[in-house]
């Protein structure tokens, strides 16, 4: 019985972990980019940290506070006004491999919306970091407090 409880507990384990990296969303946009979206916990956000480095934008939303935010939605908007990416975002990061361009990168949470310019040049990568002031509650993962 008890190794019978052991494979069992190493089966959740298992699951568990792997559920945890799989949650990171992959697709492709409107003009057939890649992406990548996700960042709730160490693990998901180191693994799209190393993944940056593919992807021409970056973009991270939190609170004033410095905690990660999540339920958020994102529209990218290109130079022709042709909408690129439209999507509800579970976690706080979004990786875009995004042509060279102008683009608008709108943002949402918590019915409040801010917009942001990005021109990208080839081969060259851009961050947007986006912070919405809201309460810390609200926020997932809270940063620690200041030292």
């Amino acid at each position: 019985m008890n190794a019978l409880r052991l494979i069992l507990l190493g089966a959740v384990f298992v699951a568990t972990s792997l559920g945890v990296s799989a949650a990171i969303k992959e697709g492709r946009t409107a003009n057939d980019r890649p992406y990548a979206s996700g960042g709730v916990g160490l693990e998901e956000s180191e693994r799209l940290k190393q993944m940056a480095d593919k992807f021409s934008l970056q973009l991270v939303v939190s609170s004033r506070s410095g905690a990660y935010l999540a339920d958020t939605r994102v529209t990218i908007i290109g130079a022709n006004s042709q909408k690129i990416l439209d999507m509800a975002l579970d976690g706080p990061w979004l990786l875009v491999d995004l042509a060279p361009g102008s683009y608008k990168v709108f943002v949402a949470h918590a019915g409040l919306t801010q917009e942001r310019n990005v021109t990208l040049a080839p081969g060259k990568r851009e961050q947007i970091a986006v912070q919405f002031n809201v309460p810390a509650d609200t926020a997932k993962n809270p940063a620690p407090p200041a030292k």
